[in-house]
């Protein structure tokens, strides 16, 4: 009965994706090149204010902000959406139902509201392991890295950094566990990467524990700046940088 139902809502979105577009949440011609419309763009779960280190609530005093006494190893973390419904099911679909039209659609979001300090030498994709690159058949952060690395007009590298371990789907795992199973994991970078300022492009970030892990390579090999652009926030974390 759940895969029925599970098909049925593949079949739905896969209409709604195709040109011209309806939207998927008011079944209305979106009259957009993707498949939202504008009215229900309005009422995606877009964040509030947030810090712009970390991307948590901040009140007015900077000092406030949950980040104030923790060492980030990047500079900036942005981010568009809470992870909450439809924004989860957006990402659901299109990271395990190769719904690839939804990459589209979120980069357009993230290149019209998220703006680097300045532009940066390069625009990196979260990296995936090889063995669970075959099972996904892609990257989805490759999949928004490079229309965002288009719409700035930056080189997009997608082979100087690589995930070199594999770890079990940090979104099965809880916040102390994420922390754990990063630090069994490990990035490569290429000796010859020269970029001094990198833009890296994630889907969801939680606790941060895997930006962070990135973010330390990074600066190991010398990169000065490091800033984050993630479509999703998870807020439920807010304790958890």
């Amino acid at each position: 009965m759940v895969n029925k139902w599970l098909k049925i809502v593949q079949r739905g979105i896969k209409r709604c994706l195709q040109l011209p577009a309806y939207c998927l949440l008011c079944c209305q011609q979106s009259e957009r090149d993707f498949a939202l419309c504008l009215a229900c763009e309005q009422k995606l779960p877009w964040l509030p204010q947030l810090c712009p280190r970390c991307a948590m609530p901040s009140h007015s005093d900077a000092n406030d902000c949950i980040c104030a006494d923790k060492t980030l190893p990047y500079e900036r973390l942005q981010a568009l959406f809470d992870y909450a419904w439809p924004l989860n099911l957006f990402i659901s679909q299109w990271k395990y139902g190769e719904q690839l039209a939804f990459a589209k659609m979120l980069a357009h979001f993230m290149v019209k509201r998220l703006t680097p300090a300045y532009l940066p030498d390069c625009v990196l994709a979260m990296p995936l392991h090889p063995k669970r690159l075959r099972q996904r058949g892609f990257n989805q952060s490759v999949e928004l890295a490079s229309q965002i690395a288009h719409a700035l007009r930056v080189p997009l590298d997608r082979w100087s950094c690589t995930r070199v371990t594999h770890t079990v789907s940090q979104s099965q795992l809880t916040a102390q566990k994420r922390a754990k199973n990063i630090r069994t994991s490990t990035f490569h970078l290429k000796p010859n990467f020269q970029a001094k300022h990198v833009l890296v492009i994630d889907d969801v970030v939680t606790t941060g524990a895997t930006i962070s892990a990135l973010s330390r390579c990074l600066k190991h090999q010398g990169v000065k700046t490091v800033e984050i652009w993630c479509c999703c926030r998870t807020l439920k974390n807010a304790k958890s940088i």
